[in-house]
């Protein structure tokens, strides 16, 4: 074999191979493909994973992730794909907050052609767009002290979900979740906040001890009234029973544990003498 037929035999050789990678195509797992025909453009079918063989230099493919997707708008560079920067939103009373969150998405599969028709395959900033608008356009119908409550940040992530699904759905992507991560107020609007909550505190403890200083004084005046009944009630036994005074007295000198002088009298009748008892006797 001369040397001008082993060119030839190479020549060949380099042509069927380029022929064959440009004829077999492998699509793999979690993306889907569209197939750009020079003769028609777009082809209206979307490709599977898998092997798939093409006509070359006719056709050609493009590949489209249709995997579920997390994409976040974040200051932090870890974990999710970070789609973009913190989103700046003014509240319906003027304050201007920094939102972070994320969106589940997924595209379409059926839909990769007309996914590629009207957006490429540089999607991404699209679907950015769409997301720090929403935001906006809901972050604005509220107050910020509202955004301080949980149920008020839930309103939110469901408003923001409802408004963004159309738009989405409207560009070939399925919006699966949104999850609301954190909303960052100013430094001057948080301290005004701590400052609020404070005085609320303060005030919410004055009217404890108030309600707790009415409560005091209406036991005293109660107790007041129980006493002065009692000696109102002893009066009255006392008027009908001298001796109720003298039974009291000893009642109280036998709690005292005190010595009581007894004598004895005429006929073997015992008595007290009272005076003994009396103080200075």
């Amino acid at each position: 074999m001369n040397n001008n037929t082993k060119q030839l035999s190479l020549i060949i050789l380099f042509v069927a191979i380029a022929v064959l990678s440009q004829s077999v195509k492998v699509i793999p797992a979690g993306r889907t493909g569209v197939i750009f025909n020079l003769k028609g453009g777009i082809e209206k079918k979307s490709l599977a994973e898998g092997i798939h063989f093409l006509v070359p230099f006719v056709q050609s493919l493009i590949v489209f992730d249709t995997r579920i997707v997390t994409y976040s708008f974040t200051d932090k560079r870890e974990g999710d794909r970070a789609i973009g920067g913190l989103i700046n939103a003014k509240t319906q009373d003027g304050q201007i907050v920094n939102v972070e969150m994320s969106m589940v998405t997924q595209m379409d599969q059926e839909r990769a052609p007309e996914v590629y028709q009207k957006l490429r395959t540089d999607y991404e900033p699209v679907l950015k767009a769409k997301t720090s608008k929403t935001i906006q356009e809901v972050i604005a119908r509220h107050v910020a002290d509202a955004l301080y409550t949980d149920a008020t940040r839930a309103a939110v992530t469901k408003e923001v979900f409802e408004s963004l699904s159309p738009s989405f759905q409207d560009s070939g992507f399925e919006l699966k979740d949104i999850l609301l991560r954190r909303i960052n107020f100013s430094p001057e609007y948080i301290n005004a906040i701590e400052e609020k909550q404070i005085a609320l505190q303060k005030a919410q403890l004055a009217q404890i001890r108030k309600a707790i200083a009415v409560k005091d004084k209406r036991i005293e005046i109660i107790k007041g009234e129980a006493n002065a009944k009692g000696i109102e009630i002893k009066g009255q036994a006392i008027a009908a029973n001298p001796k109720v005074a003298e039974l009291e007295y000893l009642d109280s000198i036998e709690k005292s544990n005190r010595d009581i002088p007894v004598i004895t009298g005429l006929k073997g009748n015992t008595f007290i003498n009272l005076d003994k008892m009396l103080p200075g006797n």
